[in-house]
């Protein structure tokens, strides 16, 4: 670790992590612990725990879990010293960071040379916005399309001249050298290799920030009928378009306070609504929503709606992005505004709470499917077939038993079908679903958890709810007993951590090398078995007895069936047993 294992103590100690989960989670109590839903997996029931005691969160549908560092990295894609680094600035404390691996350090610089990059060009191309000579008729059309001046300074608007080596004789004469402008992809190589050119040109243009409010990309648009209309940052090391939404930054205390959230597809349409009042809107930056951006979003609100144009592009881009939305399990509503409008037209036209009442009567994404699917194929016999087969899928593929049964009878009322004959179109798709091995995805078994005993995670957790057990562990030599090589390789980091740290679990944890041993350390330190319990020390001494008496048993029935598959020439028997008696020295060895 090439950074100072007392300035990872110090960080960990001075971070309060039910304060920084709360930036992406909406958390409840609930008896000492805090509970949200999951930001790292789809879910409808929250099983994301956060102990404020401990300092860890841990998943109890995922198995995500860790400390505070572990947290930021994980949520915001970052590596480790990038993590720490961003802890070490929100707490105020200065980093002596020491030898960097030269790969981690090249990307480490590698992203803050783009962040820096991306701001400079940020302000060259607000400059051109102002001056008359590059910029008026950006301007004119801005005001044309109603967007004021505190909305163009909030949201850092610019433009890009029509010149092809704007941004590279700008950043030429700031001395940003070639490859660096090359990987923040505003720059291109000639096709002849003599040169570069621009890659936004004559664009209005749209920084696109990160939630920690840094540069992380840009969007440009033009100002008459050339194509594209629209033209993104490529992905970059900084910018990742299936993760970051337009408008994020500014929205989220706004989303966190309504409870909702808007979701429109142009830049347009955010600063629109955002400038007229309606502020818990986010835009997507012209791809389609991901499960990441819904999992960003549901750190901030749990109620969306979906806003969509009339035309048929408007509805594809709703019937496309519905199933993300149910299988991260959000209340979602869809709202396609009347024809011929768009959300930056209809505010304009008609004002905020014209379009907060048509929010108000936003469709539920089963109401909007079917809806959908009727104009489609009509009520004829025929009609009503193709759509109970457009219906079964996204029925099937609601989790919840109950609600999955209220729309089977709806839609058999709606149409007219015996609500059975619904049900038994509903099972074939579930079927259909089905892994080979007749299980769903979410019932296959962990072979980790076929080589473990439950008595060695138990132990494991004595140790963490109760150092002073430590020394009695040690001196039985239980750990080389254990089945699972990853809890005999976490038991002995424990069992050499310092007990008199202060947060005993958050110094085992900055001792894992591996994420799954850290998660797996807040899984155990989380376990509420052990509530209740006033003696451990006789409660480990229990458990340390039973896995060696076990172990021995194992070994000594193994050793049996050796001697008989000998007596009795078994040789294929034996050799198999010979095997697993090796295997199991092995592991021993290997501790």
């Amino acid at each position: 670790m090439f950074i100072p294992e007392d300035k990872i103590s110090e960080i960990l100690n001075a971070s309060d992590i039910v304060d920084i989960v709360s930036e992406s989670v909406i958390l409840k109590k609930s008896g000492q612990n805090f509970f949200g839903l999951c930001p790292f997996h789809s879910e409808k029931t929250p099983s994301f725990s956060v102990n404020p005691a401990k300092q860890i969160f841990h998943c109890f549908g995922c198995s995500a879990g860790g400390n505070s560092i572990s947290y930021v990295m994980k949520y915001h894609g970052l590596s480790f010293p990038e993590a720490v680094k961003m802890l070490a600035r929100r707490y105020n404390i200065v980093l002596e960071i020491g030898h960097l691996d030269p790969v981690k350090k090249r990307h480490l610089a590698l992203k803050e040379s783009l962040f820096r990059l991306n701001k400079k060009v940020m302000g060259f191309y607000e400059n051109l916005l102002r001056q008359d000579r590059y910029g008026y008729h950006a301007r004119q059309y801005l005001e044309k399309r109603n967007i004021t001046q505190t909305t163009i300074d909030e949201f850092h608007l610019g433009y890009a001249m029509d010149q092809w080596e704007g941004v590279v004789g700008f950043l030429k004469n700031g001395k940003i050298g070639r490859q660096a402008a090359l990987n923040s992809g505003l720059i291109l190589p000639r096709k002849n290799q003599n040169g570069f050119y621009d890659r936004f040109r004559n664009r209005l243009m749209f920084p696109i920030f990160d939630i920690n409010m840094q540069v992380a990309g840009f969007g440009g648009r033009v100002m008459d009928d050339s194509m594209p209309k629209y033209m993104n940052s490529p992905e970059t090391p900084v910018y990742s378009k299936t993760r970051i939404l337009y408008g994020l930054h500014a929205a989220k205390q706004h989303c966190r306070k309504t409870g909702t959230v808007h979701i429109v597809e142009g830049y347009f349409d955010f600063l629109s609504l955002f400038q007229n009042g309606i502020k818990n809107t986010v835009a997507t930056l012209g791809t389609a929503l991901t499960a990441e951006h819904v999992r960003v979003l549901k750190g901030y609100a749990p109620s969306m709606v979906l806003v969509f144009d009339s035309d048929a592009a408007g509805i594809n881009a709703a019937r496309r992005s519905i199933k993300t939305f149910m299988n991260e399990g959000v209340d979602t509503r869809i709202l396609v505004l009347p024809r011929g409008e768009d959300p930056d037209t209809y505010v304009v036209n008609h004002g905020p709470d014209a379009f907060l009442g048509l929010v108000d009567q936003a469709k539920s994404v089963m109401q909007f499917l079917l809806q959908v699917s009727m104009d489609t194929h009509g009520l004829s016999v025929e009609g009503r077939i193709r759509i109970l087969d457009d219906m079964k899928p996204f029925l099937a593929g609601i989790q919840d038993s109950a609600l999955r049964s209220l729309h089977i009878r709806e839609l058999a009322e709606t149409l007219s079908i015996d609500e059975k004959a619904v049900l038994e179109k509903v099972k074939e798709q579930v079927t259909h679903g089905v892994s080979e091995n007749g299980l769903a995805p979410d019932q296959q078994v962990d072979d980790q958890a076929l080589t473990s005993d439950p008595r060695e995670k138990q132990l494991l957790s004595l140790m963490l709810h109760c150092p002073d057990i430590i020394s009695t562990v040690q001196q039985s030599e239980v750990l080389d007993c254990f089945y699972s090589q990853q809890l005999c390789h976490i038991g002995k980091i424990i069992a050499k951590a310092d007990t008199g740290q202060k947060g005993f679990v958050n110094h085992v944890m900055a001792k894992m090398e591996k994420e799954g041993d850290k998660e797996l350390v807040a899984s155990l330190a989380m376990a509420d078995e052990l509530d209740g319990k006033t003696d451990l020390h006789n409660a480990a001494i229990s458990i340390i007895n039973r896995i060696i008496r076990i172990k021995k048993k194992k070994e000594n029935i193994l050793t049996a069936k050796i001697i008989r598959a000998e007596k009795g020439c078994d040789a294929d028997v034996m050799e198999l047993l010979k095997l697993k008696q090796q295997e199991i020295r092995q592991l021993h060895d290997s501790q």
